[in-house]
């Protein structure tokens, strides 16, 4: 099962996600950087992928969902958050804000997480091991179905 996981700065952008349904990334001002991204969604992110949000405010993941479209390689957001993101998808999320996990809890509860971080020495932490930002998003991380029965007992409502 492929698992995408996706940072954002504040609270307040994860409640746009959600009420709109939808989530995209931010636009880079580095071309290759941005191609980079562009690739990566149009080979790995499909309909019926499961994702979750990571809030760097709280460091703590929350709000699981499931993918419910292709990221749009052309359209740049600019009417949900307050900067232009790139790279928008649908989303049906399965839970709110209401939940979360610091990323420590989330490291001891989930398998997979555990792991992960276990065979890299905790280098780069939570968002290295599950590919959270910079040159790996939009790169799934590999999920049993308990990583997310799991991740689903403790954010999904």
């Amino acid at each position: 099962m492929d698992l995408f996981s996706f940072a954002s700065r504040s609270v307040r952008n994860i409640e746009l996600g959600i009420e709109h349904q939808t989530w995209a990334v931010g636009t880079l001002l580095n071309q290759q950087s941005m191609q980079a991204r562009v690739t990566k969604a149009e080979r790995y992110l499909r309909p019926e992928a499961f994702g979750v949000l990571y809030c760097n405010e709280w460091h703590a993941f929350t709000t699981p969902f499931i993918v419910k479209s292709r990221a749009d390689p052309y359209k740049v957001v600019t009417d949900i958050w307050p900067e232009p993101w790139r790279l928008p998808f649908k989303i049906k999320t399965l839970g709110t804000l209401s939940r979360r996990i610091h990323m420590d809890d989330a490291a001891k509860r989930w398998p997979t997480l555990k792991k992960r971080l276990e065979a890299n020495n905790r280098r780069g932490g939570v968002s290295a091991a599950f590919n959270i930002t910079g040159t790996t998003v939009f790169v799934p991380v590999e999920i049993t179905p308990e990583d997310w029965g799991a991740i689903c007992s403790d954010l999904a409502h």
